[in-house]
């Protein structure tokens, strides 16, 4: 898939590199400079995910990316947030309003291409893919196509929140704490600087399973489990 990626960022050398090591991947590259160019371009020719830095001259992109997952037209299309080494307040406040992913400045190529796939693999999966199940209350799983039903319905997560549901699931009721949660977003190349951010990927993943929203259950002091 030579997937479209769009790339915004107001540092122009940073652009042109991230243009450069994209396009010999194979990808199809756009840039903007501010949140202006980036959504005139998303309204002419819809990209399939985007690397979004958080500090733009115009809006943040926090509210770009609050603008974007609230439109039913863009609502879809995947974006990392690129932000600060010290920006956890912009990580929590990004993942929250529907970002799929972050990345800290400054980042590896390798890092990011494999962050990149990861996203394009799970929000476009390849048909016929679909085979093993993971099956618990009113969640099935199909980790060949990365996809996430909540009793019959479509359920969209974001990289983070679908690793930390497979990890729960799998757990098959038994608690899993805050930093085994935080080893496995880990062990699939995510940062995971504090237990924090755990409790906000649960929130926003709790938010995701609607009515079903309990069977994420908190024990208190020790961390999270599914219903069994």
């Amino acid at each position: 898939m030579n997937a479209k990626i769009l790339v915004v960022d107001d540092e122009k050398d940073l652009l042109e590199l991230l243009k450069m090591a994209l396009v010999q991947e194979g990808y199809a590259v756009r840039t903007a400079c501010d949140a202006a160019e980036a959504l005139s371009i998303i309204k002419a020719d819809r990209p399939d995910l985007i690397l979004l830095d958080v500090l733009l001259p115009d809006i943040s992109g926090i509210r770009l990316t609050t603008r974007l997952k609230n439109d039913a037209e863009t609502a879809g299309i995947p974006i990392i947030l690129l932000t600060a080494k010290d920006g956890e307040t912009d990580i929590i406040v990004g993942l929250s309003v529907g970002a799929d992913d972050y990345i800290t400045k400054p980042f590896s190529m390798k890092v990011l291409l494999a962050r990149m796939e990861v996203i394009i693999r799970r929000a476009y999966p390849e048909p016929g893919k679909v085979q093993q199940v993971l099956a618990a209350g009113p969640v099935r799983i199909f980790p060949s196509g990365r996809q996430v039903f909540v009793q019959g319905l479509a359920a969209d997560m974001t990289e983070a929140e679908y690793l930390l549901l497979v990890a729960m699931v799998e757990a098959q009721g038994q608690v899993l704490s805050r930093k085994k949660l935080i080893a496995k977003l880990r062990s699939a190349g995510l940062d995971a600087p504090s237990e924090r951010l755990v409790d906000v990927h649960i929130a926003a993943l709790r938010k995701k399973l609607g009515k079903n929203r309990t069977f994420i259950r908190t024990v208190h002091g020790l961390g999270y489990r599914t219903m069994v």
